[in-house]
């Protein structure tokens, strides 16, 4: 998300919240990015540009998938298992994902 983009304080229940987070760990990015993609789509809903978005989501999604696991099997390969069980978990792939929205880089 922009830095000069609104800032919005919401209520929401937990389970919601819980929701929202697990579907931004599986998605590879922020609540926020999560969330805002929602509601725009939710806007859109079936519209040509929605199924567009959708799939070009998709195919994103595919290629970080792919580089996790890259960098999973080259930790491995160092015999960081450690450092591999980090990348895997989908946890460490949000916090990643917001580190860089946040601009403190991946390490």
């Amino acid at each position: 998300m922009a830095r000069e983009d609104l800032h919005f304080r919401l209520r929401i229940p937990e389970e919601l919240k819980n929701k929202v987070e697990e579907a931004a760990a599986r998605n590879s990015r922020s609540m926020t990015a999560e969330m805002v993609d929602r509601l725009e789509l939710s806007f859109n809903e079936g519209s040509r540009q929605d199924y567009a978005r959708r799939i070009d989501l998709l195919l994103d999604n595919e290629a970080r998938m792919k580089d996790h696991f890259r960098d999973a099997l080259n930790a491995l390969a160092k015999g960081d298992a450690e450092k591999a069980q980090q990348i895997l978990t989908p946890l460490a792939w949000y916090d990643r994902q917001a580190a860089e929205e946040n601009g403190n880089g991946a390490d």
